[in-house]
């Protein structure tokens, strides 16, 4: 079982460090080795890891405070020979030397990466954190995830995939979207549906008030009415609930007078009617109210 205990900065790492707290330089990452060697001496002195049997360049750097992480995954592609992985070296780009050993790493306990082979391809995950105090030190941490073959990650994956019940807060908002206690039902209309029906001038706002209300459609076309009239008034203004960008027309229903059967009859007048008001005038002052409706586009 990997025990990637024994992280360290080198020497040549550590004057590396001192130009960057400095400001000097900045600190670049280079390059990652992995080996099988093992240092029975000074891990401070060392250039080089010992016996280098992988390496990349590529890898991920990530800032998070005064954490630094650098990200790869080891692999055992283009690997002839199966290896214990023993030491992993990280390097830098010194200024004044060239790429340097930054940091070495030793596991006593070391894992297999097996040889490449056409059906079993492995890989592994690998994180090298760093913790930058405000004096400038730098302490080393490593996290090595457990060697997975590419059957194993391919079935994993798929099970992910298809197991999304296991993410609770994913198909929670799943039945809130659809309005269902299932979140595998079928949506009522899908968003395809919708836009196509906005596009068809479907209603997109309205205020359903008997005494001052309108319907807006997707195009802009509008129906606005309401109430008007006033108690020996011939005529009257009524204020549309929202103004229209441009009126088409407006007009009020015929009204009977409660002390009569006869009709009052109401006219727009079209001069003093514009695209926030209308003004009626009725056949006689004792049409005390109307409801009226107006047409245009908002």
């Amino acid at each position: 079982m990997a025990e990637w205990s024994n992280a360290t900065m080198t020497d040549v790492g550590a004057a590396l460090q001192a130009k960057v707290n400095a400001g000097k330089t900045k600190l670049t990452f280079t390059k990652i080795k992995v080996g099988s060697g093992v240092n029975a001496t000074n891990p401070l002195a060392l250039t080089d890891v010992i016996s280098s049997k992988w390496e990349t360049t590529n890898f991920v750097v990530k800032l998070e405070g005064k954490i630094v992480s650098v990200d790869t995954v080891i692999t055992n592609t283009g690997i002839h020979e199966a290896f214990r992985m023993s030491e992993i070296g990280l390097f830098a780009q010194d200024p004044d030397k060239g790429e340097i050993l930054y940091a070495y790493l030793t596991d006593p306990e070391p894992d297999r990466m097996p040889a490449e082979s056409g059906s079993v391809v492995v890989s592994q995950e690998l994180t090298i954190g760093m913790v930058f105090s405000n004096t400038g030190n730098v302490s080393l941490t490593v996290n090595i995830g457990a060697l997975i073959t590419r059957e194993q990650l391919t079935e994993a994956v798929k099970q992910h995939n298809t197991d999304i019940s296991s993410h609770p807060p994913i198909t929670d908002q799943i039945k809130a979207i659809l309005g269902s206690a299932n979140w595998k039902d079928s949506p009522a209309s899908t968003l395809v549906t919708i836009k196509n029906l906005l596009g068809q001038g479907a209603i997109v706002a309205s205020k359903l008030d008997a005494n001052a209300g309108f319907v807006k459609f997707a195009n802009g076309f509008t129906i606005q009415w309401g109430v008007g009239g006033q108690d020996n008034v011939v005529k009257t203004e009524v204020t549309f609930p929202i103004r229209f960008t441009r009126l088409f027309m407006a007009n009020a229903i015929d009204a009977y007078w409660s002390g009569s059967d006869t009709p009052r009859y109401f006219a727009n007048s079209v001069s003093e009617s514009n695209n926030t008001k209308a003004v009626f005038v009725a056949s006689d002052k004792y049409a005390a109210s109307y409801y009226w409706f107006a047409l245009g586009i908002i």
